[in-house]
């Protein structure tokens, strides 16, 4: 059974955030908040023991180390479900660097979120957005918050609390970045649901580390295809720049192959 220790979210879209579910632990928000994807309904926890990641994938931490929020957003149209998780970064970026915990962050293509400078590198976050029946969007994020190297899911990771140096988070702090990235994800549901995905397309330009960067972007079926990330399509397509010209690439899990220059 779910607890409410969080503040009631600040006015925001038409449709309205719920107030937060809270869990100290679960075996996935995404899961739970499927079971009931109304629009406005968020589910929180610390710890997930059945996390889900992109292609089916399981992964789980400590408890109390992490934070997981499962959003549910109203509908949007076929041509732009494609920036959901493009958008859901954009926000936890925002969220990050507009605390007053300041962190900086670029956005990998498509769902991770990552620090790529200072005492500890690594993935911060990620992202699994999924359409529910009734076309709702339920917007998965999680985020490394309190983990020491020893507990992090991967060695390639990163955590909140490592990125200041070890020093544990004030108080207030998840629930101002849960209120921060709420606040952010809702406008930039709007912008796509009025169709101005321009000015969201040049901020996720603005803030992607993987434009530039020569990749490989590896398919479900184990193929692989190596070039220059030079663009996102007006999908969110990453737009690829091979030896046998330009390819969009609608899905696939991508692999940074050198440093590239840091985001705005």
């Amino acid at each position: 059974m779910s607890t409410s220790k969080w503040a009631p979210v600040p006015s925001g879209p038409p449709w309205g955030w719920e107030q937060p579910e809270a869990h100290a632990t679960v075996g996935s928000t995404n899961s739970e908040a499927l079971l009931d994807p109304r629009p406005g309904r968020v589910v929180v926890a610390d710890h997930q023991s059945a996390g889900q990641g992109r292609r089916g994938r399981t992964w789980s931490s400590p408890p109390g180390t992490g934070m997981a929020i499962s959003a549910v957003v109203p509908p949007l149209p076929a041509s732009v479900v494609g920036w959901v998780p493009l958008a859901a970064g954009l926000a936890v970026r925002a969220a990050l660097r507009t605390s007053r915990w300041r962190l900086d962050v670029t956005l990998k293509w498509p769902n991770d979120v990552l620090v790529e400078t200072g005492a500890r590198p690594g993935k911060l976050a990620g992202i699994l957005a999924q359409v529910a029946d009734g076309g709702t969007i339920v917007v998965g994020t999680g985020l490394n918050v309190d983990h020491d190297v020893d507990q992090l899911p991967v060695p390639t990771a990163t955590s909140w609390r490592l990125c200041r140096g070890g020093a544990p988070l004030p108080d207030g702090a998840r629930e101002a970045f849960l209120h921060a990235y709420l606040s952010h994800l809702a406008h930039l549901h709007d912008e796509l649901t009025a169709g101005r995905v321009d000015g969201v397309r040049e901020a996720y330009r603005q803030a992607c580390g993987t434009l530039g960067r020569p990749v490989v972007v590896h398919g479900a079926a184990g193929t692989g295809m190596t070039g220059t990330a030079v663009d996102v399509a007006a999908d969110g397509a990453l737009v690829l720049q091979g030896p046998g010209g330009r390819s969009e690439h609608h899905a696939g899990d991508v692999e940074h192959l050198r440093p590239g220059p840091h985001p705005g």
